[in-house]
Formats: C-alpha cells, structure tokens, sequence
C-alpha cells in the first residue's frame, strides 16, 4: 500500500437508454454533464474549488456533437474554466482509457484527481451528406447514418461490426445456443440486480419520456428484456449472414447514457476524506487485426496475468464488453 496507489473514490451513470428510448431528447453532453454532476455531489466536491485536475472523457459518435464534448462536459457540470480536459474516441473502449489514461497520469506525478468517464447518444447521432461537398443535391437514400459509419462499420474489411460477432463465433467453436444462452442469462442477471437493489450504488434516476412523448422518471436500464427465453431467442433470425448466429436477441442493443468515475491519488483521497472503492493495481491493451477484434480482450488479458503472476483462479470477477453474447462466449472459454 502506498500513497501514490492509483484510487477509484465514486462512481455514477445514468440508467442505459435504449435507442429512440426515454432518454431520446438529451445529447450525448447533455448526458455527460448529467453524471458528472451526480459525482461531484456523492463526494461533497464543489466544482469551483479546484480540486479536481483534469477530466478525460470518452465519445465515439462526435459529429454535430460540437466542439470539444468533454470540455463542454466540464464546464456544464460547473468545473472551473482552467480546468484541462480531453475527449478519447478509442470505439469501446473509450470511457476506460480515460480511466488508463488518469492512471498513468497520477503514477507520473502530473495529477491527483480526476473525472474520468464515457457519453454517448446514439439515438441523436446525425446522418451524413456526402454529396453535398460537390455541389448537388442529396436524395434522402444517399444519406448515412453517423452511427454506422463512424462507430459500427469496420473500414478496413468494408463489413458491418456484426460480423465480427460471426467471426470470433466460428474461430472459437461457438454455437447459436451458447450465444442464446448467454444472453439469456445476461438479462436474468441484470434484472435481478435490479430488483435486488445491486446497482443503485452506481445508477441515478433520470427525468425521461415515454413512447407516447409523457413525463417519466427512467430508474432502471431501460434495454433489460425480462421474462427472455431460449425459445423466444431460437425464433429470431441471424441478422448479418443468412447461416449466422448474432440475432437482435443475442447482441448488444443501441444505447445513450453517461457514466462518471473519480480518479486519485490514495493519497488525495485520505486527505479528502473520500470513500476508496477499489485501487487500480494495473492496465493493459491489445491489439488483433480487425476482423478478430472481439477477441482482443484475450491476449490482453494474458499480458497481465503474466506480468503480475496470476492465474485465472486468482480473479473473482470478470468484466467484458458484451457487444456480442459470442465474443463474451469466447473470452470466457479462452
């Protein structure tokens, strides 16, 4: 233990969004400031009192989201104008590197406290006008949605990210049920988290809208399908490849929401008097070429288990990404 030990202190997140869902009329900053203020306030730190040094946060749909979201983020949330800040487009894994990025900063002494964290509306991610550029009009067909394009379309293979989800299933033996029941599985857990009042420590209530346009308060994540089975599952059809496997039933919905995560030196915690959730003990990052990058968690994995001699037996939980029930599938059999 050491005073430089890298500290979680508080977390908060919105409840998760579905697309065109409750929280449909915020932006992605909207989002954002929205977290960000729930954390300061669950620590006790006034915005304008300089504690906090820098804040990172992540985004992958920017376009029309403005200049600069993450400054837009610090200053809606009342941080003061000095105060540095970054956006972070790394796909997925955006809000976490934040999260590394704090990490290394504190280790090197550059900082103490920071807000790190992750925004996205997917729901209000515009559609491009190519034409436009060379001076024609654009037919409503030739428009592109910014949500494909910029965050689940793999450039390099000119396929959509699905069939990556295909591709990690076939690689590593993955079936149709086992996707199916993992998925099934995923949203049994989530709801009975839920109802066991697990995720209120991290989860805040938000002002919504329903489908009919009323008032609602959105208390839960709004994409949990309760009540899903296999054989509701085993009747959906493969969505990418017509002898596929990745269903609208076992891949991950589209979402909006924000989280927030303070970021310390052990030290500047004590000295706060914060609460110390968890320390971050180390980090690691991976990469595949694009057409495997579902697995890419796995060689990173290894990475740091080799380095800090441990085994799988060692760890209490995993945590995965589960864009898609296969790729999740995978990483827990590799």
């Amino acid at each position: 233990m050491s005073e430089a030990d890298v500290v979680i202190c508080a977390v908060a997140r919105t409840p998760v969004g579905r697309f065109r869902g409750a929280l449909r009329n915020y932006s992605a900053v909207d989002l954002g400031v929205m977290a960000v203020k729930e954390l300061l306030q669950r620590v006790d730190i006034d915005p304008t009192s300089g504690v906090v040094d820098e804040l990172l946060f992540g985004q992958v749909l920017q376009a029309g989201a403005g200049q600069a979201p993450a400054r837009q983020v610090a200053l809606g949330a009342g941080l003061p104008s000095s105060i540095p800040c970054t956006t972070i487009n790394k796909v997925c894994g955006s809000g976490l590197k934040t999260v590394m990025f704090a990490a290394n900063s504190i280790r090197a002494g550059e900082y103490e406290v920071l807000i790190c964290g992750g925004m996205e509306s997917m729901t209000n991610s515009p559609h491009l006008a190519w034409g436009v550029k060379r001076g024609k009009d654009v037919p409503f067909d030739e428009l592109e949605h910014s949500m494909v394009h910029d965050g689940l379309w793999d450039v390099y293979d000119d396929v959509h990210m699905g069939n990556t989800g295909e591709t990690v299933a076939s690689d590593y033996q993955i079936s149709r049920n086992d996707s199916d029941e993992f998925s099934v599985r995923s949203h049994t857990l989530a709801n009975q988290a839920w109802e066991n009042g697990w995720m209120g420590f991290e989860a805040f209530s938000v002002n919504g809208i329903n489908r009919d346009g009323e008032a609602i308060t959105l208390e839960v994540d709004e994409g949990i399908r309760v009540g899903t089975d296999m054989e509701r599952l085993s009747g959906l059809s493969p969505v990418f490849t017509d002898d596929g496997q990745v269903t609208a039933g076992n891949a991950s919905q589209l979402s909006d929401g924000a989280a927030a995560v303070l970021v310390a030196s052990r030290r500047a915690a004590i000295a706060n008097g914060w609460p110390i959730l968890a320390v971050v003990l180390d980090q690691e990052t991976s990469g595949l070429e694009p057409s495997k990058v579902m697995a890419a968690p796995i060689p990173a994995v290894e990475a740091i288990m080799q380095r800090n001699d441990l085994q799988v037996s060692d760890i209490d939980m995993f945590e995965h990404n589960e864009a898609f029930a296969s790729a999740s599938c995978a990483v827990a059999k590799a």
